[in-house]
């Protein structure tokens, strides 16, 4: 009865760990409510892009039924890239409409928004993304002005202010699109997933080897939601490697990793205590550490944690 409970619960953390933070990720930017479904027409303020240290900060404030907003930092490093979201239901009034638009958000301890948009341009119409049918959306850019605050941390970005941004409205269309447009999937990848929960909220990482040798690891810090509210706070690492950041025998019975640079750090290793055909369960050991900016370095491989994985 326990080797059934573990099972499934290994195999439930590496259904979160390989799709959720993906689509977190996507959300986040405000650009798809979901994957190979019909995109519903809807108006979303965006502002930015700001500099913010080694960032880049976007806003995206949605007018819908339940007004909401997010905040995305986001950097790279060669092929390696670092994400910080700060999303936001509760206190937030956006309104758009034609070449009017404005966002008014109480945010509690992380700030206040107060931007209207000026001098707003001729609606342009987008085009279809490839894989995709139906009709695009159309966008307005202007000059977003009042005040912007976001105490987003005490750490690395600490308080972000503007008076000014750019700024666009984002009329959306409707679109239906079947997944096609990435080529498919690719076919027998191999993954390890850890889930690794913390006082401060939950942290996963994963590895994904291709077909073609080529690796991937992520790293996703969902933060603790009644110590951040009202926020939804999530801090994602992407870095893709060579075949030695993830080199599973053919057995699936041990693997061995090595950190991709430079937001990961260190190595890894998996030893199997009980295979199930294409699956493999066990424990994680060595010292890969995720180095987060927002939240410090956090230890992945410490501690030997149950790990899964999960081939073909």
């Amino acid at each position: 009865m326990r080797t059934s409970r573990r099972a499934s619960k290994l195999a439930g953390m590496t259904t979160r760990n390989l799709r959720t933070p993906a689509l977190a990720a996507v959300c986040a930017a405000g650009l798809l409510a979901a994957p190979a479904a019909a995109s519903a027409a809807g108006s979303t303020v965006v502002a930015g892009p700001l500099k913010v240290r080694d960032y880049t900060m976007t806003v995206t404030a949605t007018d819908g039924a339940t007004d909401s907003l997010g905040v995305m930092l986001n950097r790279t490093a060669g092929k390696a890239s670092q994400m910080h979201t700060y999303s936001f239901s509760q206190g937030v009034t956006v309104k758009a409409k034609g070449a009017s638009a404005s966002i008014k958000a109480d945010l509690g301890r992380y700030g206040k928004i107060n931007l209207k948009l000026a001098r707003a341009g001729a609606a342009k119409k987008g085009v279809v993304p490839k894989g995709c049918t139906g009709t695009a959306g159309k966008s307005r850019a202007g000059t977003l002005r009042g005040s912007f605050k976001l105490v987003a941390d005490a750490t690395y970005f600490k308080t972000v202010s503007a008076k000014s941004l750019k700024g666009q409205v984002v009329r959306g269309g409707r679109l239906t699109c079947d997944g096609s447009a990435g080529g498919g999937a690719t076919k027998a990848p191999t993954s390890l997933s850890v889930n690794l929960q913390q006082p401060e909220g939950m942290l996963m990482f994963s590895a994904l080897k291709a077909a073609d040798g080529s690796v991937t690891q992520q790293a996703t810090r969902m933060d603790d939601a009644a110590a951040t509210a009202p926020a939804s706070v999530m801090h994602l690492i992407t870095a893709p490697g060579g075949a030695s950041a993830f080199a599973p025998s053919a057995d699936l019975s041990t693997a061995t990793g090595s950190a991709v640079g430079p937001f990961f750090a260190g190595a890894f290793s998996f030893a199997s205590d009980m295979a199930m055909g294409t699956t493999a369960m066990g424990k994680l050991s060595g010292d890969l550490v995720a180095a987060f900016d927002s939240i410090g370095a956090q230890p992945i491989a410490a501690g030997s944690p149950d790990a899964i994985v999960v081939t073909g």
